[in-house]
């Protein structure tokens, strides 16, 4: 008997990351099986096979995107030429949404399974993407405790499976020696930064941050920063900071690691900032928005906040602000009261400790399996 095949598709790292470790979950369960589709270099390293070649991660900006329509097109039709051999099982998309809700629909026609794994951010923007997953999926994986009702409300249906990055921290946690060699290098009062891991990020982001850092050694004189781009963007990252900014740019450390050394962080919004706070480390996040992609998305979403801790809560657990125009002193203020105010620090901390409390806990990865392989049986 041939081995099933179970059908994959990604756009980005993050999603690499995620698909590699739930395909060694389903193998677990179920050793035969065969990973095919869109997929990148980790998910190759753990057995699976490409349908056609593809490149580092894609852009998960829509703006973007919507440029190379035509590229996206040429991958939709060679996803169905794929499943119109008869011989997939089960189709699995991992997060981005805009190619992946269009394979949910031809594989909903095909009679094949779905089992939509970290699922568009609803709750964030755009719920009439709910109409399609109710239409074109059998269930969804989703990685917060508050989406599952959401969906369920809108007939999809939908398991909350957990956040696969705490499988990840779990699997790979602070390296000791790397943290021991941050806080011995800059001491116990770092202050690291995250500006982004695209290059329009980091070019909206690195001048702001470095007008923030001005102003905080103003009120916090001897304050080290210590910022930390992607291999991507690294570079970019140095030819924007002036020599005499007094920022130091990191190689070789991971988010986790810069957190677990930081008293506290500045953060763009994004999944970043749960990094953060899995180290218990408090943090100002921000995003810098243009004005036309703000005028774009306005009405769309449906969360107060930006970061994910915050959402989580329900509260402002930690500051945060969407800019349309530059806002260092913004950023100053809220870094320095933390920094100074041990009672406000201190309030955080023990915010975030609650906020993550049931939620920070590995198996993600096993769960879904679990839940995606009963699609094939059922």
């Amino acid at each position: 008997m041939a081995p099933r095949q179970v059908f994959f598709s990604v756009g980005d790292d993050s999603g690499d990351l995620h698909a590699a470790n739930l395909m060694r979950s389903m193998r677990r369960i179920d050793a035969d099986l065969r990973f095919i589709g869109l997929g990148m270099d980790r998910m190759v390293e753990a057995g699976f096979e490409p349908i056609e070649e593809q490149g580092h991660g894609e852009s998960a900006m829509w703006l973007h995107n919507l440029l190379r329509l035509g590229h996206y097109r040429r991958r939709l039709d060679a996803c169905a030429r794929r499943l119109d051999e008869g011989d997939v099982s089960l189709v699995v998309p991992v997060d981005f949404g805009g190619l992946n809700l269009c394979l949910c629909r031809e594989a909903s026609r095909r009679g094949v399974p779905v089992f939509y794994y970290i699922p568009p951010q609803v709750w964030a923007h755009g719920r009439y993407r709910l109409e399609k997953l109710r239409k074109w999926t059998d269930r969804c994986g989703v990685i917060y405790p508050f989406e599952s009702r959401l969906y369920r409300d809108w007939g999809v249906e939908a398991e909350y499976v957990g956040h696969p990055l705490f499988d990840e921290i779990a699997q790979s946690p602070p390296r000791q020696d790397v943290v021991a060699g941050l806080r011995e290098r800059f001491g116990e009062g770092l202050v690291g930064i995250f500006p982004g891991s695209r290059r329009q990020e980091v070019k909206a982001h690195v001048s702001v941050l470095v007008e923030a850092c001005r102003r905080i050694r103003e009120g916090v004189p001897d304050v080290p920063f210590a910022l930390l781009g992607t291999p991507q963007v690294r570079s970019l990252v140095q030819d924007l900071l002036p020599p005499d900014a007094g920022v130091a740019v990191l190689d070789d450390v991971r988010p986790v690691e810069l957190a677990r050394a930081s008293r506290l962080c500045i953060t763009k919004s994004g999944t970043v900032t749960l990094e953060v706070a899995s180290q218990g480390t408090p943090a100002v996040i921000f995003y810098r928005a243009m004005a036309f992609a703000a005028f774009m998305g306005y009405g769309l979403a449906e969360v107060p906040y930006m970061g994910l801790v915050n959402n989580l809560a329900g509260r402002m657990v930690c500051p945060e602000k969407l800019m349309i125009r530059p806002n260092p002193g913004w950023i100053a203020d809220q870094v320095t009261r933390l920094l100074c105010d041990a009672g406000a620090y201190a309030q955080c901390k023990q915010d975030i400790r609650q906020v993550l409390d049931g939620v920070a806990a590995p198996g993600a990865s096993d769960r879904a399996a679990r839940s995606a392989l009963a699609l094939i049986c059922r």
